[in-house]
């Protein structure tokens, strides 16, 4: 069973430790160079039958990942350049991507591909899906290719992203891509031309009380139109509710994992919190192509993630993002986090090259070339955040700045079983969105089913 306790900044970064340049080599392989001479007179030494020109053998790396190129220009740069570079350090290989359309389908495509013994060699997995593989045998686990390579030893690496890629006691994933957070979106421009204060000592501090006197100050309605929306209020879901529960002192799934938990007073009360923008506040719905780029909605769920997206459509939006804000019965403000990982399936053919593939793109200076350099996005090594280049890109663009802190004030995503738990539950978060149910009605039901699908498929 797993520990429930949140994930301390220092535990999520590890800021002592870390190691420093030259991991280059040590990432890619490649070896030191010779001395001067050495390599002349190793070929006058050698035999006339050793120097005869050999080729090596063509191998084939099949990638599969979520992040489908073309949504955003950064994702094509960033697969092209890891194809390329990667294809540079080993001649002899060929890196074919798969991309298949969110996470579920990768989910799918991947179980048919292993399914008819057709070659899959690497993928990014979700913490939405990872368990679900664990327990189908589809991982390798890792621990003896760390053990030969200490740039990719577990404690190089965030420890929310340890969270989830460990399983009887074995290591089955790479921490990539985190920690990310759900996080508040907000139009600073248009609050601060709205009397507001924008700044952090508010935002990430704030109440339900503050947020909602924020979002009502910016809403703007024409007759029954709205025509500015304060907040895009979204409907429920497992993972919708999770933002709001944790800030206000409740959890989703008891400590062991194996039961529902947030049919609770305090995540029932955030609920209900969540229903009365929507409905009491009036902030939806959502005006006709509204969206947070184009200064339409003001305040809106975002992710840490998507800092280089925003820019990348519309580059003047003044912008920063905030944590959820703090129940009555919470803490602090904050909001759900995972990290995914990059995984080794155990059919690949060639399980030798899988890790080197795995362990280039996860090496710290191609994070810093892509990550930092290229997506403006966070990253799973601790080092990264000491970077020139990270440090660079933050003060670039502020609003990178310290989101780890979000983070570690937040609680788990929901992982476990979530494709079958969001089967299961959906009937009820449908009725919910339609008024069919209340929240008081609709929690402790979506509680129920969902601790069905725990005590069948186990943890």
């Amino acid at each position: 069973m797993r520990s429930a306790g949140r994930f301390s900044r220092r535990a999520l970064l590890g800021w002592s430790g870390v190691v420093g340049g030259g991991v280059l080599l040590a990432a890619c392989g490649a070896a030191p160079a010779a001395m001067d001479g050495e390599e002349e007179m190793a070929e006058e030494e050698a035999p006339k039958a050793e120097m005869a020109e050999t080729t090596a053998e063509p191998r084939l790396l099949v990638h599969s990942d979520w992040w489908v190129p073309g949504g955003a220009p950064t994702i094509q740069e960033y697969f092209d350049g890891l194809k390329t570079d990667f294809e540079e350090l080993n001649p002899d290989v060929t890196v074919e991507y798969v991309f298949v359309q969110g996470t579920r389908g990768v989910q799918e495509h991947v179980t048919t591909v292993i399914a008819a013994g057709e070659q899959v060699d690497s993928s990014q997995v979700s913490v939405a899906f990872i368990l679900d593989w664990l327990l189908k045998d589809f991982l390798v686990a890792l621990d003896p290719y760390q053990a030969q390579n200490p740039d990719m030893a577990p404690d190089k690496f965030v420890d929310s992203g340890r969270f989830f890629n460990q399983h009887n006691g074995m290591t089955y994933g790479i921490p990539y891509d985190g920690p990310s957070t759900t996080v508040v979106g907000l139009n600073t421009r248009l609050l601060t031309d709205a009397g507001l204060d924008p700044s952090r000592e508010v935002t990430w501090n704030w109440d339900w009380d503050t947020f909602v006197e924020y979002a009502e100050k910016v809403h703007e309605v024409d007759g029954e139109n709205i025509s500015r929306l304060g907040y895009d209020a979204d409907g429920f879901s497992i993972y919708g509710i999770a933002r709001w529960i944790y800030p206000n002192g409740a959890r989703l799934y008891t400590p062991d994992w194996t039961a529902a938990a947030f049919d609770s007073p305090e995540g029932i009360a955030a609920g209900q919190y969540k229903e009365d923008l929507r409905l009491k506040h009036g902030f939806g719905p959502k005006p006709e192509g509204a969206t947070f780029d184009n200064e339409q909605i003001v305040i809106d769920a975002q992710g840490s993630w998507s800092v280089g997206y925003i820019f990348g459509r519309n580059e003047s939006l003044e912008f920063d993002f905030a944590p959820f804000p703090m129940g009555p019965n919470g803490t602090t403000p904050g909001s759900v986090t995972w990290t995914n990982q990059w995984c080794l399936f155990s059919v690949s053919p060639d399980p030798d090259l899988a890790w080197d593939w795995i362990s280039y793109v996860n090496s710290e200076p191609t994070l810093e070339k892509y990550f930092a350099g290229i997506l403006s996005r966070n990253a799973g090594r601790k080092e990264f955040y000491q970077s020139d280049a990270w440090l660079a890109r933050v003060a670039e663009r502020p609003v990178l700045k310290d989101l780890e802190i979000i983070a570690d004030n937040s609680g788990p995503y929901p992982w476990v079983h979530t494709s079958a738990g969001n089967d299961a539950t959906q009937p009820v978060w449908d009725a919910l969105n339609n008024q069919e149910l209340t929240v008081q009605e609709a929690f402790p039901q979506a509680v129920e089913l969902l601790n069905g699908v725990l005590a069948e498929l186990g943890v």
